[in-house]
């Protein structure tokens, strides 16, 4: 679900009933807001993986709104530079995770791959005397 062009969201609920609920509080405020919820929670909602709903207003009265709200605006350009700081190369890791990960990538089908060819050479053994 991706905020109408404009819009950002203020705040995510649980349920859609509270997302209405805000919406009302801020269209009885004066704001305009809106509620986005995957449309599938209502047909097939096994299916449905994002089961919030975001609440949205325009940008120019998102604080004062969140403010009406009572809710804390999160810092967006804190939030998008943590998240890029948190991508790491695996080449960028410590050498001790580095070596770990490809013990693992060899530990795991290292002796499935033995036990094959233990297999096959006592079958090719037994089939050629």
């Amino acid at each position: 679900m991706r905020p109408l062009p404009g819009m950002v969201p203020i705040a995510e609920y649980s349920s859609r009933w509270e997302a209405n609920v805000a919406a009302a509080r801020l269209k009885e405020a004066g704001y305009e807001a809106a509620v986005l919820v995957d449309p599938a929670i209502e047909v097939a909602p096994h299916h449905v993986t994002n089961r919030l709903a975001v609440l949205v207003v325009h940008t120019e009265v998102a604080n004062p709104a969140a403010e009406l709200l009572g809710l804390e605006r999160p810092d967006v350009e804190a939030e998008r530079l943590d998240a890029a700081f948190h991508q790491r190369r695996f080449a960028d890791r410590p050498a001790w995770v580095r070596y770990l990960t490809w013990a693992l990538i060899i530990a795991i089908p290292g002796p499935i791959a033995i036990a094959g060819l233990l297999l096959l050479w006592t079958v090719l053994r037994s089939m050629f005397p």
